[in-house]
């Protein structure tokens, strides 16, 4: 009866270990972060389509400071803001996933 009653504890416990699976969410997006007054400016990122900086964007109030979000693709990418005629800002990086660049004009 002790053997058969230590065999059935046996089983319990090893039955009763169960697995644990863990799943983490990563999101896929990236932003530019632009800091300053964007009226007049005009981005553009690797080269691509000019962007309209406060015609195209929508610009928030960050800290008291003027800031436009602009979703990008994770990798390398090379921004140009010209404002007034004149470039402000010429950067290259890079941006992994979830993260913000942030660029002051």
């Amino acid at each position: 009866m002790k053997k058969l009653s230590l065999i059935l504890g046996m089983i319990l416990t090893l039955t009763a270990c169960g697995s644990y699976q863990q799943s983490v969410q990563v999101q896929d997006k990236a932003y530019l972060l632009i800091i300053g007054d964007p009226s007049g400016s005009i981005l553009t990122i690797d080269n691509g389509k000019p962007i309209k900086l406060g015609l195209d964007t929508t610009s928030f109030d960050l800290h008291g400071r003027t800031a436009t979000k602009i979703q990008i693709q994770i990798g390398t990418h090379n921004i140009k803001i010209i404002k007034n005629g004149e470039v402000k800002v010429y950067r290259k990086f890079y941006i992994s996933n979830g993260n913000s660049f942030e660029v002051e004009m």
